[in-house]
Formats: structure tokens, C-alpha cells, sequence
């Protein structure tokens, strides 16, 4: 642990108290400081699986609020990690800050535990999730044994957060961040990182109640693309607006992904695996690969290329690294297929914001066909989103055959009910047949009532609505909520 310790890190069996720690990030630093052998404890509200389930079976203790006795409820804590969910002027934070107590973000954590070894930032509005995971794991198929620090938990390694080589010899991978650090920080959680590579997806304005316009929202990016290296990478979505003037900002080469002249590019239209795609792909040099990935869509191609590229700079092996691609089983809630019964499939998704949802429907509908029907069960995530993007719902359900619309997911913006509802979204939907429910169970009741098998049935929302996915499938295959589906592959073992 010397090489910890040389970053300003306690030894363990040091006492680490963290700050929001249901986070998936935040969840997943203590889950791995604590097999290092740290005590780990920490604290929450509004608190909801699969996290809280994860440190359960851990056995790391929290409190499920945040109050001055949650903190020193297990002795007095060497250091505290703050997840940026915790809001200014929280007690707990305050009674941190007021003891004297050395509190750092999980963003400055990671950057802490990753000092030293090459490091790569997958960033951008949509796609980040996927891209960086998959990136990971064909970094860990080439046998570079990656750290990483993901928004979801992945399916292949069963966590969100991995250390890897601690010594500093192996790359670590960042599903970059854009929002904020912390409630003591308001940059952006990536510019704590000073990676060798970054790779930026797209650009659309998102978190409006943090960036005003499209303007404020490009400005962290500049400066991370600014601050990389002149012998570093910077890996850019080819075709996709506002690149070019991170490219000219860039002090190092750059490299283009997609389109007809991208250093990586598709050779030839994707081809249908199952509910995936193969992919022929043009590489630097002349390079020639195929790779099949088992995710379906336009984005999810674009995607595979940029981790390919990413992977690539970060010294996999091209060809192991497109290979691995096929066992590639995605992030939690990524249009995670969680089972079909009664000739109805139930599918799982993060989508919260009208683009991501344009191509959720999309690879559903390539995945349902033309016949099936397509139903999208959807929760709006904040009210400020909502409200700066309601023009862009117009058309964002466009081939579903029916939406059922909940209510808006207020998260840490409850202060802000009124502005904005889902009847005001339901009513610029064009072309799509709309029924706003309340609640899971009035969501889950409608959907048994208008289904028509053959069926599909994605379920997007960034809470998961009551587990409203696992609940659907539950009532179509008559099982008890939670329990694998028939013919459900095995989930990964954490660790």
C-alpha cells in the first residue's frame, strides 16, 4: 500500500466515512477500498438498489440519512469521501467540515487512486456509459488488467469501480463526468482526472440546472481536451456537431472515429446478429477487423468503434480487443434484456433524455421489427431537463406504438415541483399514442391491459420506477419480483 500512501492515502485499516455512498460510482469506490482492507462506513437518503443491496452483502454499514450522529456513529473517521449527490448545507457535511475532518470528492479519490498509470476519459452527452465499459473489457481481454470508474455497474466484471494495478502499470478507464464534483466543487468531476487520452462521444446540451446553454456546456470539455499531453490522444465522434472546435483546442494529435474518412470507420453497413450487429471495420494503417457486438442500433456501432479506439490507444491489441466485443454483456440498465415470457420481451434503460431516447426506440424497434409491438414506459428525470428540452420530446417516442408516461423524477430538484409536469410533456408528443399513469402500478396495470403479443416493452427511466422492469416480467412469467428469468443468463459474481 506504500504506493497509496505516497498520494497522501491513509493506510488501511484507516476508517473512511463516505458522504452519499449509494451513489454507483460512490458505491463503488467503498466496495473497493473496502476488499483493500479500509473500514468503510457511510451514509444516504433516498436510497435505492442494486447498490444498496451491494453493500449489504458487503457487510458495509450506513445510515440511511444524513444527520450529525450518522457521522460519528462508527468512531471518528480518518477521511470523508463526499459524493456530489450530497446538496450544500448538509448536516452531515457541515459537522465534516466543522470537526476539522479532511473531506475529498469521490472524483478527487479516483483521480488519487488512479495517479500514475495511463488513463483514459470516455466523455460526452450520450453513450458514455457503454462506450467506457466496453472499452474496459477489451482492455481486460487484451491483458492489460484495467482499473476502472463507470457509471453502472458492468455486467462482465459485476462491479463499477475497480482499482486494477495499483503499481501503476496497468491504463485505467473514466466514464468521464461533466457535472459537477462536489457540493464544495463546482467544476466538472473529469477535470480531476488529467488523463493521456480522451475520447468525446458527442455534445447536446444537458444538466441545464448547472449550464445555462449549449455555450456554458462546452467550456469543461475545452479545458479537458486543453489540459492533455502533447504526446496524447484525443479521440473524437466523427460528423458530430461541436468536435471540431474541441480538435482545434487540442494540443496533440487527434483522431477521428466514423463517417466516410474517420481514422476508424465502418467498411460496410452493419450487419443483424440476433439482437446485435457485426461490424466491419477500417482501422489506421489499412487495418481491416470484424466485430460483432451484441447490442443493437446505429449508436451502439459508434459506440463499439470509439471503445475500439480508446481500447487501441490505451495499448490493447487490435485484434483481441475487437474480438472481445462478441462476450460483451454491457452496463446494468443499458437496454439490458431482462427476459421474455408470454411472447413478450422486457427490456431495461437508463434513457432520461430526448436523443437517448430517439435511439432507445430505434434499437427496439430494430431488435421488435416492423410487426411487433413496441411499448415505452418512461420516466422524465429532473424537472430543469424537462423543462430546457420539452420542445425536443416532440418527436423523441417517434415508432413506439404506445408510451406510458409517469411522473417527472425529481431527484435532487424537489424544491422545483410546479415548474414543468408530465402532462405538459405528454402534450408536444407528435405521433404517438400517450397515456400518463401515476404511479408503477397504475404503469404496470396499463401496459397488461394494451399489450398485444408478440410484444416489447422497454422500460427507461433513470431510478428504475419502482423496479417497474423487473415487476413487468414478473407478472408475464407469474414469478416473484427479482428472481432470474427463464432462460436469463447467469449474472456476473462481484469481485
Amino acid at each position: 500500500m506504500s504506493g497509496l500512501a505516497a498520494r497522501g492515502w491513509p493506510d488501511p485499516p484507516a476508517h473512511l466515512h463516505f458522504l452519499g455512498i449509494c451513489g454507483y460510482a460512490v458505491s463503488g469506490l467503498a466496495l473497493a477500498l473496502s476488499e483493500l482492507g479500509y473500514r468503510v462506513t457511510g451514509s444516504d437518503e433516498d436510497a435505492y438498489p442494486p447498490t444498496t443491496d451491494l453493500l449489504a452483502a458487503a457487510g458495509i454499514p450506513y445510515s440511511d440519512r444524513h444527520e450529525e450522529a450518522a457521522l460519528w456513529r462508527w468512531g471518528r473517521p480518518r477521511l470523508v469521501v463526499l459524493g456530489n449527490q450530497v446538496q450544500p448545507g448538509n448536516v452531515e457535511l457541515q459537522a465534516a467540515i466543522e470537526a476539522g475532518l479532511e473531506v475529498i470528492s469521490e472524483a478527487e479519490a479516483q483521480g488519487w487512486l488512479a495517479g500514475g498509470r495511463p488513463r483514459g476519459v470516455v466523455c460526452g452527452t450520450h453513450g458514455k456509459t457503454t462506450t467506457s465499459t466496453l472499452c474496459a473489457h477489451m482492455l481486460e481481454a487484451a491483458g492489460l488488467r484495467p482499473g476502472f470508474r463507470l457509471g453502472s455497474t458492468s455486467r462482465n466484471f459485476g462491479v463499477s469501480v475497480r482499482l486494477g494495478d495499483l503499481a501503476g502499470a496497468s491504463p485505467f478507464v473514466f466514464e468521464g463526468d461533466e457535472y459537477a464534483t462536489s457540493a464544495l466543487d463546482r467544476r466538472a468531476k473529469f477535470l480531476h482526472w488529467h488523463p493521456l487520452v480522451v475520447a468525446v462521444l458527442n455534445l447536446e446540451l444537458d444538466h441545464p440546472d448547472l449550464y445555462p446553454d449549449l455555450e456554458a456546456y462546452t467550456a469543461p470539455y475545452l479545458e479537458l481536451v486543453a489540459g492533455l499531453p502533447a504526446d496524447g490522444r484525443l479521440i473524437l465522434g466523427a460528423g458530430e456537431k461541436g468536435l471540431r472546435r474541441l480538435a482545434e483546442a487540442a494540443p496533440c494529435p487527434v483522431v477521428w472515429v466514423g463517417g466516410a474518412e474517420g481514422d476508424w470507420r465502418l467498411a460496410a453497413e452493419p450487419r443483424r446478429e440476433g439482437a446485435g450487429q457485426t461490424l466491419e471495420v477500417a482501422g489506421p494503417g489499412g487495418l481491416r477487423l470484424t466485430m460483432t457486438v451484441p447490442l443493437p442500433g446505429l449508436h451502439n456501432a459508434g459506440n463499439a468503434l470509439v471503445a475500439l479506439a480508446t481500447a487501441v490507444e490505451l495499448g490493447a491489441d487490435p485484434a483481441a480487443a475487437a474480438a472481445a466485443a462478441r462476450d460483451f454483456r454491457g452496463p446494468a440498465r443499458r437496454f439490458e434484456t431482462l427476459g421474455e415470457a408470454g411472447g413478450v420481451m422486457v427490456v431495461d434503460d437508463y434513457a432520461h433524455h430526448p436523443s437517448k431516447l430517439r435511439a432507445t426506440i430505434a434499437a427496439a424497434r430494430q431488435v421488435a421489427g416492423a410487426d411487433r409491438q413496441l411499448i415505452v414506459v418512461h420516466v422524465p428525470h429532473t424537472y430543469s431537463r424537462t423543462l430546457a428540452l420539452l420542445p425536443d420530446y416532440g418527436d423523441a417516442f417517434s415508432g413506439a406504438d404506445l408510451v406510458v408516461l409517469g411522473p417527472i423524477e425529481p431527484a435532487r430538484e424537489r424544491h422545483l415541483a410546479g415548474t414543468v409536469s408530465s402532462e405538459e410533456l405528454a402534450a408536444v408528443v407528435r405521433g404517438t399514442e400517450v397515456v400518463l399513469v401515476g404511479s408503477a402500478d397504475e404503469a404496470i396495470a396499463v401496459v397488461r391491459e394494451r399489450v398485444r403479443p408478440p410484444a416489447l416493452v422497454v422500460c427507461c427511466s433513470v431510478r428504475g420506477f419502482d423496479e417497474v422492469a423487473s415487476r413487468l416480467l414478473a407478472e408475464f412469467t407469474g414469478r416473484p419480483a427479482g428472481s432470474p428469468a427463464p432462460g436469463a443468463p447467469p449474472e456476473p459474481v462481484p469481485g
